[in-house]
């Protein structure tokens, strides 16, 4: 419900509640008045009535007096007038009804006791007053409806004033809330939709004193602050990005007698993927394929830190399962305890044609030879980060001349199409075909093609790496022979 009906809706019925009631209680106010003045008047007359029943006694005179007394009253100011004599037997002495329409057994009325009652008769209400002197008791009874019509068209004529009066208060008091109140809240709610639609800094102007300039003060100081939250944060995540670009070799990298192509596509500004490739002792190049969990800063300097230790141990160590036991023992050091990482790593050895690697939970990489069907390179070790003292373990397979290696992170095939179907792992053998008019870079911009077209929008997002390796000893020769001389012409 908006503020409007919940909060300016009732301040108003309460103003028509209280005009409401100030007209009644001028109603019963100038009611309780009039009644007040008839009963005056009807004490008077039975006095009058008493000092000439003491002056003309029971003659007829005193009848004449009271017919002419009644006839001199004025109907419309005091219809349905009676007045009565009666002694102390309760027999009338003499009564006149001159005006009265209905004329009332008055003698009945007096057996009551002496004082003021109202009685309803036939739909009209009278006034009765008894009274009592020695030995005679007089009854004057009256109609009041002269009193209810005075009331009602004196009320009439005062509904205009409160009207005018409620229409005048009524909006001054919307006048006021509406700007005391309603626009400020109607700011700050404004600025609040800017603030969840992102922009951040929006600011309320709040000219007022009151709690509610208090309170689009601090929105303005929380808002500012937000903004400079995010763009501190903006500043570090575009740093964090840059050292991870960086870290990155390029598209294509020719070394040795190894072609190398990779892309690393993170989900955010930064991501958990990283890929390298580096020359090692003895003419050995190593590749390695890292994924930490996170899309973060933090997942970022850790693939970081992921590529210097690996770097590091791989100058000296007997095989790359060794590489990955010294890297989980450092990682279950360093890492949180919620995170961990996966690590594909290999190195090629060119004199005995062969690829020794390490598989550390990362998805199975694919090794497709010129002729007949991929193999697939299983985990030869569980996640890295999670327990100390894993064992290392690692694999040898061949590489001829024409063969192409597939690594790739999750982030690649589990993505779901319109059905609801994961897209897997089946059409990456296909995809990786060797063929001479593809070469390792247009393949993995095929794969990252396909997996768009695959993708539904209601994917969710997860960094993507795809790195393919194909053997060309050939061309490695050449190049070879071209880094003896001239080694950043080695890489390209």
């Amino acid at each position: 419900m908006m503020l409007r009906y919940k909060f300016v809706l009732p301040v108003n019925l309460i103003l028509l509640a209280v005009l409401l009631c100030s007209l009644l209680w001028e109603w019963r106010r100038q009611e309780a008045t009039d009644l007040a003045l008839l009963r005056s008047r009807l004490d008077e007359e039975a006095r009058f009535v008493h000092a000439a029943s003491r002056s003309f006694g029971a003659s007829p005179r005193l009848e004449d007096f009271l017919l002419r007394f009644c006839h001199a009253i004025d109907p419309s100011a005091s219809p349905e007038h009676q007045v009565a004599l009666l002694d102390d037997h309760g027999r009338v002495v003499a009564d006149a009804a001159e005006h009265a329409r209905r004329p009332m057994d008055l003698a009945r009325l007096a057996a009551g006791g002496d004082g003021f009652r109202m009685l309803k008769r036939d739909g009209e209400t009278f006034l009765v007053r008894v009274s009592t002197e020695g030995r005679e008791r007089v009854v004057v009874a009256e109609s009041t409806r002269a009193v209810q019509e005075r009331v009602r068209a004196n009320l009439r004529r005062q509904a205009g004033w409160f009207l005018g009066a409620g229409v005048l208060l009524f909006g001054a008091v919307n006048f006021v809330i509406r700007r005391a109140v309603l626009r400020p809240i109607r700011r700050l709610s404004r600025a609040v939709r800017q603030l969840e639609r992102g922009q951040l800094g929006t600011q309320v102007a709040s000219p007022n004193g009151d709690e509610l300039g208090a309170l689009a003060r601090q929105f303005n100081a929380m808002s500012r602050a937000l903004a400079e939250q995010a763009d501190a944060q903006r500043r570090e995540m575009e740093t964090a990005r840059r050292v991870q670009a960086h870290l990155l070799p390029p598209r294509e990298v020719r070394m040795g007698c190894l072609e190398v192509a990779g892309r690393c596509l993170p989900a955010g500004p930064v991501g958990g993927d990283l890929y390298d490739v580096q020359g090692l002792p003895d003419g050995r190049v190593g590749v390695l394929l890292v994924d930490m969990s996170g899309h973060d800063v933090a997942s970022a300097l850790h693939t970081a830190m992921v590529r210097a230790i690996v770097w590091r141990e791989a100058s000296d160590a007997a095989g790359p399962g060794e590489v990955l036991a010294r890297l989980n023992e450092r990682l279950c050091k360093d890492l949180p305890e919620e995170h961990f990482a996966t690590a594909f790593f290999a190195w090629f050895e060119p004199g005995s044609n062969r690829i020794r690697f390490a598989n550390a939970g990362h998805p199975p990489a694919l090794l497709r030879h010129v002729s007949g069907p991929a193999t697939e390179l299983l985990p030869t070790m569980p996640l890295l980060g999670i327990l100390p003292d894993v064992p290392e373990a690692d694999a040898t397979v061949d590489f001829r001349p024409g063969s192409r290696l597939l690594m790739f992170s999750d982030g690649l095939v589990e993505v779901a199409d319109s059905s609801g179907s994961l897209w897997g792992t089946a059409e990456l053998a296909e995809l990786l075909t060797p063929r001479e008019d593809a070469t390792p870079d247009q393949v993995v911009a095929r794969l990252l093609e396909r997996r768009a077209e695959v993708a539904s929008p209601d994917s969710p997002r997860d960094d993507v790496t795809v790195v393919v390796v194909e053997y060309q000893p050939m061309v490695a020769m050449d190049r070879g022979a071209i880094a003896a001389t001239d080694p950043e012409r080695a890489v390209r």
